[in-house]
């Protein structure tokens, strides 16, 4: 090697340690007394973290067959936080609709889940500054359905994962018609399979989706919306404490030494222009220190190294009348979502589903049950040929009792709805498929409480009529009867499963939006006590007109 060359390495890796050094003035260091969450986490000796696990290649599950750990940028940034700490490292999968909640009751200490920053999620936890990445909203779908823009999709049926910060906008100002799925893979599987047009979602993940798992006629169809960027979070109140300082310390030495970056290119993800900038900014020197060091008056980091865009706003202030403010104020009970008409339309939307199909459940699985009942005692008293009529009925009754609601949903919707729609047949919409389900899953029930009922009003009465010994039979299994649709009613919840929007995915999506979660919470037990109540209360005027007198009697 020539003395010229040797010479120039030298000057170049001077030159790089040189610039180093100042940066160093921005490596996050844990204080030498450390309080509050930060203090916890040293004694505990293990950061526990909030990760997605269904979001690659930010967090997902190791596709290494021999392994479950969740592996991925976010992951990876949250070792990073912990090895600086010197403690163990614990990552906690959390969804879209449970992340705020799992940081502020303690569960978790820090989130680092693909979190858009919002207006209304700084109300629910502090989110930390600077943002450490930024995405936008697009739709992937069929390509050959020739949607030229957001337009296009104004009352179209769109799937949307449950807890999403952009979903209230596009269903309010685009016009969409949300299809509610509680995560990604389900959202997937319903545009797969024909049950909407297109899945909107952030941009970044469905570009990775495109380039690794790209499927035939599927793709991006329209342009992105809505940037916002991503926030790290830490529960209320700990934001301008040692635990949010020493986070925000480690995001800004992240943007300084190009980590985020780097990781991008680790997973094969795109650089990005955001982080290109943030990186320029938080790695300029002058005079010899960090553009980027916090003031040491108010311990803020300059304006211009946050490169903060304006945080997407999900609904605007509602002003409430002076008793409901009072009431909030002497008593936390929260009525906003009654004053907001976008949040009051899906409460009643929400409200109506839950009674319609909680009513179509408890019909339908006394039919099934009262027409099978029948039908197998029927079949006792028809000898050898009535074995074989109970053989496909048993089989039935067996198949729908020991088969759990969620699973017959996933079956029926998603795998044999796709083979129709692919053969080009007429699909259930999902509130049919809930109601068949849930009916058919009472019904079993129903069924062998009935027939078992009558076999023993057959004894009583050899020679009466089955139709005759019905309402007596009836009566013999009451008690069990109501149960049945009491459960089936709390079993509807299920439906959410497979995009139906019933109350209690509605409150859900409310409180992941920043409804008051006690009041909300506390309203929808109250409105299941009442439900069942009124079920109990109609199943007793329905016995007493089936034998009149019949109380007295019992």
């Amino acid at each position: 090697m020539s003395r010229f060359v040797l010479l120039l390495l030298l000057v170049i890796a001077w030159a790089g340690f040189a610039a180093a050094q100042p940066l160093d003035a921005l490596r996050a260091v844990a204080p030498e007394n450390p309080d509050g969450r930060l203090a916890h986490i040293l004694k505990r000796g293990t950061l526990i973290v909030g990760v997605k696990a269904d979001y690659p290649p930010w967090g997902m599950v190791n596709p290494d067959p021999d392994s479950d750990a969740i592996v991925g940028i976010e992951p990876d940034l949250a070792r990073d936080i912990a090895d600086r700490l010197g403690v163990g490292l614990q990552l906690e999968v959390v969804s879209a609709q449970n992340r705020i909640g799992r940081v502020n009751d303690g569960s978790v200490d820090l989130i680092i889940a693909t979190m858009g920053d919002t207006e209304v999620r700084r109300h629910q936890a502090d989110l930390i500054q600077p943002n450490y990445y930024s995405s936008g909203v697009v739709v992937y779908g069929r390509t050959d359905l020739g949607l030229s823009g957001w337009e296009a999709l104004r009352d179209a049926p769109v799937c949307l994962t449950q807890g999403a910060y952009f979903n209230r906008t596009l269903e309010r100002d685009f016009g969409l018609k949300g299809q509610y799925f509680p995560g990604n893979r389900e959202a997937r599987l319903a545009l797969k399979y024909g049950r909407c047009v297109g899945w909107a979602f952030d941009d970044t993940a469905l570009a990775q989706l495109v380039h690794t798992e790209h499927e035939p006629g599927f793709g991006v169809i329209v342009p992105t919306i809505l940037d916002v960027p991503w926030a790290v979070a830490v529960a209320s109140g700990e934001g301008d404490g040692q635990w949010g300082r020493f986070v925000a310390d480690m995001v800004g030495e992240w943007h300084a030494t190009g980590r985020i970056l780097e990781l991008q290119r680790k997973w094969w993800v795109g650089e990005t222009e955001f982080l290109r900038d943030l990186h320029k900014t938080w790695s300029r020197v002058e005079n010899g220190m960090p553009f980027c060091t916090r003031d040491p008056h108010t311990g803020r980091f300059p304006a211009d190294c946050l490169f903060e865009m304006e945080p997407v706003a999900t609904g605007a202030p509602v002003d409430l009348p002076e008793w409901a403010a009072a009431l909030r104020e002497r008593a936390g009970i929260d009525l906003r979502v009654l004053y907001d008409a976008y949040d009051r339309a899906r409460l009643v939307r929400g409200l109506g589903l839950t009674l319609a199909l909680g009513s179509v459940a408890i019909l339908g699985g006394l039919a099934v049950g009262i027409g099978f009942g029948l039908i197998d005692a029927r079949a006792r008293r028809m000898g050898p040929i009535g074995q074989v009529v109970r053989l496909p009925l048993r089989g039935f009754i067996v198949l729908a009792r020991m088969t759990p609601p969620i699973l017959q949903l996933y079956i029926v919707f998603f795998a044999l709805g796709g083979l129709m729609a692919n053969a080009g047949i007429v699909t259930p919409g999902s509130f049919v498929t809930a109601g068949i389900i849930l009916s058919s899953y009472a019904g079993a029930t129903n069924a062998v409480l009935l027939s078992h009922a009558l076999e023993h009003e057959r004894l009583r009465a050899p020679d009466a009529e089955l139709l005759a010994l019905l309402p007596e039979a009836i009566r013999r299994c009451f008690d069990g009867l109501v149960a049945t649709c009491v459960n089936i009613i709390k079993a509807a919840g299920m439906a959410s499963a497979i995009a139906l929007t019933e109350l209690v995915s509605t409150v859900n999506l409310l409180v992941a939006e920043g409804g008051d979660k006690g009041t909300l919470m506390n309203g929808l037990l109250v409105f299941y006590f009442v439900f069942v109540l009124c079920v109990i209360w109609l199943f007793r005027l329905a016995r007493n007109r089936l034998a009149p007198g019949g109380e007295a009697r019992r």
